[in-house]
């Protein structure tokens, strides 16, 4: 029969597998929020170009150059998103590998299950953002 430490251990793993499962699902999506960003000011930046392709008075080239500071504002709020992703998933897939180590409450494998998904997604995630990115 389990102590009570040893059941209150398994309780805390428990509610941290839950955590790190909501953290990887929460991850694939601003993954996704970033794809779409990126997606858009691309989009949007090749609207700017066509727009003022033929400037002809400096009120065009200022024209011109508002539209493309917007399209820079934009990127460096894309670009701090970015940053946070970077620092946030070494910390939520070193916590999981942790969980999954963890030898007095390793996951069930549904949980385990989960975590894999989790992982495959943010993978999927990733690489469809790498391809936007370089495309």
């Amino acid at each position: 029969m389990s102590s009570l430490k040893q059941f209150k251990h398994m309780e805390k793993a428990a509610a941290h597998q839950r955590q790190v499962i909501t953290d990887l699902n929460a991850l694939v999506k601003d993954i996704e929020r970033c794809e779409a960003s990126i997606t858009d000011l691309q989009t949007e930046l090749e609207r700017v170009n066509a727009t003022h392709k033929d400037r002809k008075t400096t009120r065009d080239d200022i024209a011109y150059l508002e539209d493309l500071l917007k399209c820079a504002n934009k990127k460096l709020t894309w670009e701090k998103h970015m940053a946070s992703l970077q620092k946030r998933t070494p910390a939520i897939l070193e916590t999981m590998t942790k969980l999954i180590n963890d030898p007095q409450a390793p996951p069930d494998d549904q949980t385990r299950a989960q975590m894999l998904l989790g992982l495959q997604a943010i993978q999927s995630a990733m690489e469809r953002l790498q391809n936007v990115k370089v495309g």
